[in-house]
This record gives C-alpha cells, structure tokens and sequence, in this order.
C-alpha cells in the first residue's frame, strides 16, 4: 500500500511542477552593424581612473575605448538564437576588437546577453557562456587573461525591446565595457 501511494505522489508531483518552455522558430542570423551608422545614441561618461570615453554608445552595437591616448571603437559581438559559439564572421569582429585593444591601460569588462526567450536561469547561464568565449577570443589574441573581467547579464538588459526578430537578434549579444 506505501508503494502505491508513493507513486500516486510522486506522478501528482511531475504533473503539477513540470517545466513550461518557450519556443520560437527563428532564423539563425546575426545583424553586423557597422562604425558608419549614424543613428548611435551617445552618452557622456567618466570612468573612476578619470579616463573620459565620451559619445560612449548605448544601443548595444559597441562602445568606445580610450587607448595609448586615442579613442577607438569596439564592436558588440552577435550570436545565433540559442548559440554561444562564435561564428566566422563574428569571430573577425572579436580579433579586430583584440588589436585595437592592445595598449589598452586598464581593464576590459565582457557582459554576457541574451534575448526574452528562455528561463531567466537558462539566459543567465547562456549569456555566461556568451562572455566566456569572447574573453577566450581576446585572450587567444594576446590580451591579458587578468585584464578581463565576465558578467552575464541574461535577459535584463535589452537593447531593443520590440517583438520581432530582428530585434530580439539585437539583444543576443556580448558588449565590451572599459574599466580602470
């Protein structure tokens, strides 16, 4: 009688916590935007080693970086729905970000981001791996392991918060933040 009964709870158990889950069909592409885009919104910001990045952006295509004395741009880094792999293109973008980097006084700060789909837990852990693989990018192009710092941001962090595609692609990204 116990074992009947156990298994009466435990079946009324899976069927009343089981796991609700989104899904979505998407297509698997990746906007690239590029440095002649004209429609960057900037913000004026000093960092705590009172190195000033002014016109930093803030719509997540990248910021800027002050470097041997010169501002450069660095590029965000865009994923496919549900990847954290690099592609080739991508991957380009991630070593031209490590050669304008070199120099660089400070430290570099990658934030992991995910788009709406998916548990918070799952987009924490996503966008984790996101900065994760963006840092072993730098670090294979020679910038110091020390000087990176990883956050996941998950999916607390849009950038564009429409219900399309195109924008969810927007917020799959990893973006480089200085910092002293």
């Amino acid at each position: 009688m116990k074992k009947y009964g156990l298994l009466a709870f435990m079946a009324a158990t899976l069927l009343f916590t089981g796991c609700s889950q989104k899904t979505v069909e998407m297509e698997n592409t990746t906007p690239t935007p590029t440095n002649s885009e004209s429609s960057l919104n900037t913000v004026e910001t000093t960092d705590n080693s009172g190195m000033t990045a002014d016109n930093m952006t803030t719509d997540g295509k990248g910021n800027y970086f002050v470097v041997n004395g010169k501002k450069v741009f660095v590029e965000s880094i865009y994923f496919g729905f549900d990847k954290f792999k690099l592609t080739e293109d991508q991957r380009k973008v991630a070593s031209d970000n490590a050669s304008k980097l070199k120099g660089l006084s400070g430290s570099v700060k990658i934030e992991g981001n995910c788009d709406e789909w998916g548990t918070d837990e799952y987009n924490y852990a996503l966008g984790l791996k996101r900065a994760k693989v963006v840092k072993d990018a730098l670090v294979s192009d020679g910038i110091a392991s020390n000087s990176i710092s990883i956050v996941s941001f998950g999916e607390s962090n849009p950038v564009c918060s429409e219900k399309t595609k195109e924008c969810w692609a927007k917020n799959r990204r990893a973006e480089y933040k200085p910092l002293p």
